[in-house]
């Protein structure tokens, strides 16, 4: 056995001095310069949702087999398959980010880098995960494209495409609050904000040229249009506009010029033979206001017109359409854009609910001599970006301003949607006029002013039921007798016994030389009651204080008088019950052998019933028994 001690000395007299006892250990080989960097020890990588850090093309998530970014230029893309060229394109001019982080190699050795190509296995897994970590992605109602819009505190932003302009300053194409705005081609922006002029007077005495009927008003209201088409995504409530008019009144030029004061093609969506899939694809994520030149009645079973009022309908409070796609998932999106139509005639098809989102401008003919205006495109478009950075410059001003207008107008008597089209119109031609907020002079003229003048339209407007009621009233019912035409008004008159009753239907081949007397009277009550019983309808009472009944019940006679309406098919029955006074029998009526319930509703709530016909002659009878009183608005006939 070897001595222990003399092997330590062996070992002493063979140990490593100090300098290689610290040397540092043999080093790997080092990647080529052109490989991806080394990693940092520092450096957390790639955060959840990330591609690599500070990555040029941002991931916004998934849906279904759909992957959404940004790409590097900030616009929005979709991706299906991560194809080479496809991730090409989404980093543009920087594809040798790609090269520097995914390279590719060649076969065989695993170290030698391909100069100019990426590992796409690498790059598109890369890609796929960080949209996954991002979650699920909807763009409908979360990306914004250009235009005006507003944050969850109410303050302004304006994307103009390249740039959106905040309440802190200019800022590049980011997602805000989670909402994304991508980048998109760029739209007219606002004058800078050291620009000098007022514009708004200049516009106001430009539209008091047209030959208005409202010469007092119609000019306000049209400023306000514009600055509502100018904002229309930033506000809660859009109202829709139509410019009528004969021939040579001005509509084409009208629409030229408010074209040129929101800065040509590119600041709105204008045809003059539009669709409605045709607008919301011109529009897709966008704010802009859409202008539609002669959108006249169509034909009788054309849905165009029809499909375009539903969509500024639902454009008004920043609804969603929905459409059908080739592959059956659908289509849809929100539409936040302000509408003006324009044309000779207003399509009449419109019901209720889209006549109360509309203010309606009329133009009268334009005398034979009217010089046509000097209008100078440059001039109105540099107009046109100065009224726009004004309402940008003024908008923290714009919900007190709004809840003033609104104020004023319902004391004034103009409440609800109507209130809410004329205030908000208004307030936007207060905010373009002036920086300060309306005194309470101006705003109690010019809301007696607006109102007297809405209170026309609104009575014109009507409502579901009051149209039921007037396309019942209109039906022909037992079509001719002695060769003359009766509707099923004229029946409910002579049920009612009321004096206006045509006398063909109280007395057989009257002469009109003598009177009727009160037994004939009844007695044509109870004929014209059967008559309407056989189509659901029955008279209670006579005179001023008489009822009709609507049957619910889906009877031959009643759905024929329907038929082709929108209250086919039973529907009237809803409509029947919203007319003022209506209310529900207590117990089934029979109507010609068949028990039904139904509605009363007075005839006093039925406009027009009670009143003497224009077209017939007042005739003075002698007071005639236990008849019933004379109706009110008969008295002056008398």
């Amino acid at each position: 056995m070897a001595d222990p001690i003399h092997d330590l000395g062996q070992q002493l007299a063979h140990a490593p001095v100090a300098a290689e006892a610290h040397a540092a250990p043999e080093t790997a080989a080092q990647p080529p310069q052109d490989g991806p960097p080394p990693p940092d020890a520092g450096d957390p990588g790639p955060q959840p949702g990330e591609i690599w850090p500070d990555c040029p093309v941002r991931a916004l998530g998934v849906n279904g087999d759909l992957y959404f970014y940004l790409d590097r230029l900030g616009q929005m893309r979709i991706v299906k398959k991560h194809e080479g060229q496809t991730m090409m394109s989404l980093f543009q001019d920087r594809i040798e980010l790609l090269c520097r982080h995914y390279p590719a190699y060649a076969r065989g050795d695993g170290q030698t880098i391909i100069q100019g190509k990426f590992n796409q296995m690498q790059a598109s897994t890369a890609m796929m995960t960080a949209c996954a970590e991002r979650g699920l992605f909807n763009p409908d109602g979360t990306v914004r494209g250009v235009g005006a819009w507003k944050d969850d505190d109410g303050r302004l932003i304006y994307h103009c495409g390249k740039v959106l302009l905040t309440a802190e300053g200019e800022r590049p194409p980011d997602d805000i609050d989670g909402k994304i705005y991508p980048a998109y081609p760029p739209i007219p922006a606002p004058a800078p904000p050291d620009s000098k002029g007022d514009p708004a007077p200049d516009i106001i005495a430009m539209l008091s040229t047209w030959s208005w009927q409202r010469p007092d008003s119609d000019p306000m209201l049209s400023l306000g249009m514009i600055c509502v088409l100018i904002l229309c995504g930033a506000l809660d409530w859009r109202p829709a506009y139509w410019l009528t008019g004969d021939k040579a009144s001005g509509k084409s030029t009208f629409q030229d010029f408010i074209a040129w004061l929101l800065g040509g093609d590119k600041g709105m969506v204008k045809s003059t033979d539009a669709t409605k899939s045709g607008i919301t694809s011109r529009l897709g994520h966008s704010s802009l206001p859409v202008l539609l030149d002669e959108l006249e009645p169509g034909d009788e079973g054309s849905s165009k017109e029809r499909d375009i009022i539903l969509l500024a309908r639902v454009a008004s409070s920043g609804g969603q359409w929905v459409r059908g796609s080739a592959d059956q998932k659908g289509a849809s999106g929100n539409v936040y854009s302000a509408f003006l139509f324009s044309s000779i005639l207003i399509p009449g098809s419109m019901g209720p609910q889209d006549r109360s989102r509309l203010i309606i401008l009329n133009l009268d003919t334009l005398p034979a001599d009217a010089p046509k205006p000097a209008m100078d495109a440059r001039t109105w478009r540099a107009r046109g970006a100065r009224l726009k950075r004004i309402l940008i410059d003024r908008w923290p001003t714009w919900e007190e301003r709004l809840s003033l207008w609104r104020v004023a107008l319902a004391e004034a008597g103009l409440g609800g949607r109507n209130g809410d089209n004329y205030a908000t119109t208004l307030a936007m031609a207060d905010m373009a006029l002036s920086e300060a907020l309306p005194t309470p002079d101006t705003l109690q003229g010019w809301a007696a002013k607006i109102a007297k003048a809405a209170r026309r339209d609104t009575d014109e407007i009507g409502s579901d039921a009051e149209d039921m009621i007037q396309h019942l009233l209109g039906q022909p019912y037992d079509v001719y007798r002695r060769g003359e035409m009766f509707t099923v008004a004229h029946w409910i008159m002579a049920a009612a016994a009321l004096p206006s009753a045509p006398r063909e239907l109280i007395r057989t081949g009257d002469s009109g030389l003598t009177e009727i007397d009160d037994q004939e009277r009844r007695d044509a009550a109870k004929r014209a009651n059967e008559k309407l019983a056989k189509a659901g309808l029955r008279v209670k009472g006579a005179g001023d204080t008489a009822e009709l009944f609507i049957a619910n019940k889906p009877l031959p006679g009643l759905c024929k008088l329907f038929e082709h309406s929108r209250w086919a098919n039973g529907v009237w029955s809803q409509s029947s019950r919203r007319v003022p006074e209506a209310h529900p029998v207590e117990q089934p009526l029979t109507l010609a052998g068949q028990r039904v319930r139904g509605v009363y509703i007075p005839l006093r709530s039925i406009g027009g019933l009670l009143a003497f016909p224009m077209d017939r002659a007042p005739v003075v009878h002698a007071p005639m028994g236990d008849m019933p009183s004379t109706p009110k608005d008969f008295e002056d006939y008398i």
